[in-house]
């Protein structure tokens, strides 16, 4: 299911392969989210020529609208999507639902109210199988309770063993009902910044057997170096056969950082947003096209860049195009991002490959840390 092809010497950095049902995927590996069933700006067919091998979406939402009856009828969410590589589904409302419509977690379920609707729902751990695995996608995510940051160490802890109840039910029912499908469930570690309970959570998930761990319930405010310390402090307890996935991180210093640690799997809305609100990304660091400067530079967002944005317009044009609110300059603003992140990845994984990670990791790093 997942093999290392290729270590760094000095460092946890490595490449590997993790087979889904459509497909391998290399590792280190981004996804954009697809939170509705699409990446913001882009189709299907933009994200593969960009080269995106995964996507993740959020099941909850997606199970609201367009419905699970619509997306059985299409023959699941690759169809309906026209994609034909990995999609992950998250469990749902905790990762994308504004506070008030998070209404409850007890230990039987988690109550949610839909934005569409008003209607509350109560989510159990067998219902969250159920609807990833009527959505189709490649790998679900554990239903988990995830602490917010400044919680109290007595609330990081109960929603931690809440984690860990709905984690056996999971694990228990998706076995029960993907006899043949393939899908493949990765766990959820919590336990906020004490490292001790995510220790205990950790090992816990580890014993029920999923086919991959996610650290969860980082990068939601914490500041940066704590996080980087209770990654580091744990990464060996996780099963090296196995592939690693840190929820929520996508700032490129930041995969550097935990790459390095051995960590294989990311996924965030940082790319993309970034590029909604003008800041694009290059091998030269951050560009703010907001800035006066770029308001007559006829030049590409990146010399040397293919992508689409690049090769076909200007600063000064997709700058114009921010500024006057354009869905256009969203969207090749959004293109150069995430066809950006690819070629990062790639570059990554041959720095890997070559042994030469950490010269990789010093010249990037400090472009995405100002």
């Amino acid at each position: 299911m997942y093999k290392i092809l290729a270590e760094d010497s000095r460092t946890g950095a490595r490449v590997g392969e993790l087979q889904t049902s459509h497909g391998r995927i290399k590792t280190p590996f981004y996804m954009p989210v697809a939170t509705k069933g699409s990446v913001k700006c882009l189709d299907s067919e933009d994200l593969g020529k960009i080269g995106t091998e995964a996507v993740i979406s959020n099941s909850l939402i997606l199970s609201w609208q367009p419905g699970l009856d619509l997306i059985s009828r299409a023959g699941g969410i690759h169809k309906l999507m026209n994609w034909d590589k990995v999609v992950f589904t998250d469990s749902g409302g905790f990762q994308s639902l504004d506070d008030d419509m998070i209404m409850k977690s007890t230990h039987q379920a988690a109550f949610f109210r839909s934005p569409f609707n008003g209607i509350t729902y109560e989510i159990t751990p067998e219902k969250a199988m159920d609807v990833q695995h009527t959505i189709g996608s490649d790998i679900a995510m554990c239903l988990d309770d995830v602490p917010h940051a400044g919680d109290s160490i007595r609330e990081v802890r109960s929603k931690t063993l809440r984690t860990h109840s709905w984690a056996r039910r999971c694990k228990v029912h998706h076995d029960e009902i993907d006899q043949k499908d393939k899908q493949l469930l990765f766990g959820i570690a919590q336990g906020g910044l004490d490292y001790d309970m995510r220790k205990k959570s950790i090992e816990f998930m580890v014993r029920l057997g999923f086919d991959g761990i996610a650290q969860g319930g980082l990068a939601i405010g914490e500041p940066i170096e704590s996080m980087y310390d209770v990654l580091q402090k744990t990464s060996a307890l996780l099963p090296k056969e196995k592939p690693h996935y840190v929820m929520g991180v996508g700032n490129p210093a930041d995969m550097l950082e935990t790459v390095a640690m051995g960590y294989d799997c990311f996924d965030s809305t940082f790319p993309t947003r970034n590029a909604r609100h003008g800041t694009l990304f290059t091998f030269k660091g951050r560009l703010r096209l907001g800035q006066k400067r770029y308001s007559e530079d006829t030049g590409p967002i990146e010399e040397g860049c293919r992508c689409f944005a690049c090769q076909n317009f200007s600063r000064a044009y997709i700058r114009h195009l921010l500024k006057n609110k354009e869905g256009v300059g969203k969207r090749l603003a959004t293109y150069h991002n995430i066809y950006f992140m690819q070629r990062f990845i790639e570059r990554m994984r041959q720095a890997i490959e070559e042994d030469s990670f950490l010269r990789f990791k010093k010249d990037i790093q400090e472009l995405f840390r100002k």
